[in-house]
Order: C-alpha cells, then structure tokens, then sequence
C-alpha cells in the first residue's frame, strides 16, 4: 500500500442501531474493494470485523474493529462499532476520531434508539455525517418512511442525494440525483452494476431533490447564495465544493440508498465518500489539555506532520495471542519508532 497524504484519507465511524446492517456494509464495502475476495457473511461468522468468538456465536458487533481499503485514489479507514445497547458506548470513542460518522439506519424500522444515542455522539464532538438507510431489499422496506423518520429526528438538513429504483425484492440500483446517472445492479451480491440513465418517472422526483440539494448548499454561503439567486443555479464545481463546506459545517447531511446484504448500492457510497466526505486535514486544528491538571491550558495545534507531535487513544485491546493493542488517532506531527511521548492522563513520559 502507498503512502498517503491527509487529503487523500478518510476516516469513517459506521454507527447505528443493533442490526441495522453495519457489520454486513462494512463486509460489502471491503468486498467491493477487492480487500476480501469473499462477501462476508454475520450469519456464517465470515465478516473481517466481527472475528471474536463471542461476536461470531451471538452474531452481534461487541466491540469497536478497524478495518482499511483503497478507493480511487483514496485510503478509507473504517470503525465497524456496536449498536446494541450493552455495547454501544464503545462506539463513542470511535466517532471522536472519526472525520464522518456514517449513521446506518433500517429501511424497515427507522430511526430507533441506538440510532439517536450514536447521532448524539456526534453532536457531542462536532462529527459530521452522512446517513445510509439500508436493508431496502427486504419486506417492508420503506425508504420514503425512513426518510420521513430521519428528517422528523435530526432536521431537514437530512436530505437525499439518492433515490432508490425499486421496492423490497425488486429493488436492484439507486439514481445518484447529483449526476443524475443510475446505478442497477445484478442480484447476486457481485456488486456489477451498469450505469444507465434514470428511469422517465423518477424524472421529477431527480429534480426536486437536486432543487433542495442546490438550496441547502446554496444557504450554507453567502458567496453560493449568491450566485444561486443570481443564476438559478450553481456549477458542477461550485456545487461540490458547496456540498463538501456544508458537510464539513454540519448544514448537510446527505441520505444514501442500499443493501449491503446485496450488495447493491455500495460501490456509489464508496464514491461519495472519497467525494464529499471530510479529510482530516479539513478541519485544520485539534485542542487539547497541556497537562494532567484540571486547570491546565487548553493548546490548540494545527494539523500537519510540521506540528508538534499529538494523538488520541481511542480504544485498547487485549489480544491473547498480540498481547496489548492501542488504537490511536495522530492529529499532528508525525510518530516514530521508539519515540518518546506525554501521556496527559497520567502526567508522563511514555516510550512509543
């Protein structure tokens, strides 16, 4: 794998209530990417992120797995978190460093409880986000009433850069109403898809939408609003930087269509992605305390290897066989082997 650069990563928290198909979408995503060469499966104990024993027997994320792939050009870093309520505040830490949470809500139930708790980790850190309504392909699958349930919990500014083409057993590929291009995919978890024009009777729906897209971004700026009023519209370039800004400022949180168990819908999210999700050099500082003291000053660094160097340790795991595992976020500077470095919780120096 080559070296990147902080534009060309991405950092994703997938969050969401128990069963709402983030494990499986993970499994997909890696899939796709050519990471695995097997779609992994909850039910057969074959997802990379749920590999603990417990996990695999009670077919339930328990904790916080990191998993990585490449995607045209751009490195995505993936938190598969646990949505059950015995466990999902182990999905906190991960949403604290993460650069999007990527909420996971069933097209069939909803919004439900774990899926408010992780959006309210969200709110506690600042974390944008992008919505996934999942599971389209089964009975009673309703991506108009999900909708309905997200824009009613979190805002209008939940609105769908997607439109799905089909119902339950019938649904087989999304319109990205950006590009206005669909998206239908073969029915067999391949993920091959062909790329079409839209369907003629989802025409008016396309523009409706991509109306409101274009009056969300346009109120995210001044500048944007402008040129809105000015012209009726926006550029291609000015639209994407505009839907990058308001994400980055939690004003937009685009809704996206799929079936991770399917696997139809996944490669356009993938895109999306690497195109409007937020680097980690988007947010151009970190804060943090100075010292283990309740008064200690509050620093604030701006994030690039040529600052001193800072982290956050998310999560720590006792592998039987690895021995202690830290996972940990840098914001700045760069790690080293056998560097030295402050450990503001205990008030010491620590050898990395």
């Amino acid at each position: 794998m080559k070296t990147y650069t902080g534009p060309e990563i991405r950092n994703v928290a997938v969050v969401g209530h128990g069963d709402a198909g983030k494990t499986s979408l993970v499994s997909a995503m890696l899939f796709d990417a050519g990471v695995t060469s097997r779609l992994g499966r909850v039910d057969e104990g074959t997802t990379v992120t749920d590999y603990d024993e417990d996990e695999i027997e009670r077919k339930i994320t328990m904790h916080t797995a990191l998993a990585h792939l490449e995607w045209k050009g751009t490195k995505i870093n993936l938190l598969d978190t646990p949505g059950y309520q015995a466990f999902i505040h182990d999905a906190r830490g991960a949403v604290r460093v993460a650069d999007v949470a990527l909420v996971v809500v069933d097209a069939v139930e909803g919004v439900q409880v774990q899926t408010e708790k992780a959006w309210s980790y969200a709110e506690e850190f600042g974390t944008p986000r992008i919505l996934l309504i999942n599971k389209l392909d089964r009975e009673r699958a309703d991506f108009e009433a999900a909708l309905e349930a997200l824009v009613e919990a979190f805002g209008r500014a939940a609105i769908p850069f997607q439109i799905p083409i089909g119902k339950e057993r019938d649904f087989s590929g999304v319109v990205d109403v950006i590009t206005r291009r669909a998206y239908r995919f073969q029915n067999d978890a391949s993920g091959k898809f062909t790329e079409t024009d839209p369907p003629a009777e989802l025409s008016d729906q396309i523009e409706a939408r991509r109306e409101a897209i274009l009056e969300m971004v346009a109120e995210s700026s001044d500048e944007l609003l402008e040129k809105f009023f000015a012209e009726g519209t926006l550029s291609d370039e000015d639209l994407l930087a505009g839907i990058r800004k308001a994400i980055l400022e939690k004003r937009l949180f685009p809704v996206f269509a799929a079936s991770a168990y399917l696997n139809i819908g996944i490669q356009p999210l993938l895109d999306a992605l690497v195109r409007y999700a937020p680097a980690p050099t988007d947010f151009r500082t970190v804060r943090g305390r100075a010292g283990i003291e309740a008064d200690a000053p509050v620093i604030e660094r701006p994030i690039s290897d040529d600052a001193p160097y800072s982290a956050f340790v998310f999560k720590t795991i006792a592998d039987p066989f690895a021995g202690r595992i830290t996972l940990f976020k840098v914001y700045s500077g760069v790690m080293r082997s056998d560097m030295t470095a402050y450990n503001m919780t205990k008030g010491i120096q620590e050898r990395l």
